[in-house]
């Protein structure tokens, strides 16, 4: 080998060489020695034990990785969001829906209008209001969106999912009648029709009058009626007086007096009842409306068999007069043949021997 130009120590530095050859895996396994891992910096992360086949980037290094050893990897690396688990099935909520309730207002000129729109399982929705065939919305909510004061939306919230959008005219006018509409906002439209009809006030006629009977017997029923109205509004009051002075329970407390108001004529009614009537009932009864209208009527109570009474004649031709006048059948009989048996003495005494000659015999 040396004719070769290979010197002797050249030779055994070959040969030392191919028998370290071998050992260089073994050794690259080997962990390093204690001083070694002193040395290096801590890691302050800390160390996720993952399965490798989750990271493609090591999965060709896995036959390297010895004992479940993992160099550090960067955090985002090794995060994973989670999966969504609802906790269950999504609670069901109900559509929208409209209760029921008049669709149908009528009201008097000047007289407050509520266009009534009850709805339930409202939800996060709007209602709104719109006159059929116009061009804007009236409302959306509790806000009006048109400038008319005369407009507001009454909202109250009740149990079960239950709330009130009403449409209220504060002061209704002739105009304002029509077809309204309330509407749930919604992708499918939903809707509640109204109609509105404002009628026009009968003109300013105040009229006063009273029925009953001008004369009664005593013991019988004393009975009036006062009808009064204004027109075009029914009358706050009516008072009833007596020769004058005001009638009320202390001072008259045989003397009932009623009162109601009648909506389809605009009228307050009041009536005047006495369940027996007596001598000191009669008088002139006189009923006054609260806007200074007045009527009387004269009231006669009859004694019976009394001299000088008359018969009764209704008032305003209602009712009938029971009154009975004069005295007995027998009695007027007699007082029509006295002057015919006065002129004539000789009729007058066979007459009176008749009647003499009877009352023996039937004695």
């Amino acid at each position: 080998m040396a004719e070769h130009g290979v010197s002797p120590h050249g030779m055994h530095a070959l040969w030392l060489l191919c028998l370290l050859l071998p050992l260089t895996p073994a050794l690259a396994d080997t962990d390093p020695s204690p001083d070694y891992k002193s040395s290096l910096p801590r890691d302050p992360r800390p160390q996720m034990k993952l399965p490798v086949d989750d990271f493609p980037l090591l999965a060709g290094n896995k036959a390297r990785v010895k004992g479940g050893f993992r160099p550090p990897l960067p955090l985002e690396t090794t995060t994973r969001l989670p999966e969504f688990v609802p906790d269950g099935p999504r609670p069901y909520i109900p559509d929208p829906s409209f209760m029921p309730g008049d669709v149908d207002i009528a009201v008097h000129q000047g007289d407050v209008a509520v266009l009534p729109c009850t709805v339930q399982n409202l939800g996060t929705k709007e209602v709104s209001w719109q006159k059929v065939g116009g061009d804007h919305f009236l409302s959306i909510g509790t806000h009006v969106w048109v400038q008319d004061q005369n407009l507001k939306v009454a909202h109250q919230n009740w149990p079960a999912g239950v709330s009130d959008w009403n449409l209220v005219f504060r002061e209704a006018r002739v105009e304002d009648s029509g077809m309204y509409e309330c509407q749930i906002i919604a992708t499918e439209k939903m809707s509640w029709r109204v109609k509105l009809s404002v009628i026009e006030k009968p003109p300013h006629n105040p009229v006063i009058s009273i029925e009953g009977q001008e004369f009664v017997e005593s013991g019988q029923t004393v009975y009036l009626r006062c009808n009064t109205t204004e027109g075009d509004r029914i009358p706050d009051d009516v008072d009833w007086f007596k020769n004058g002075d005001k009638i009320d329970q202390s001072t008259y407390p045989n003397v009932v007096i009623t009162k109601y108001r009648m909506e389809e004529t605009m009228s307050l009614v009041s009536e005047l009842l006495i369940m027996s009537g007596h001598n000191r009932d009669s008088g002139t009864y006189i009923c006054r409306s609260s806007s200074e209208l007045i009527a009387s009527v004269e009231v006669n109570v009859l004694v019976a068999n009394s001299p000088n009474v008359k018969r009764g004649k209704p008032l305003n031709g209602t009712g009938t007069s029971n009154t009975q006048t004069g005295s007995s059948p027998r009695g007027e009989n007699s007082a029509m043949y006295l002057p015919l048996f006065l002129s004539n003495p000789f009729i007058f005494s066979v007459a009176l021997m008749t009647h003499l000659i009877i009352r023996h015999l039937i004695t």
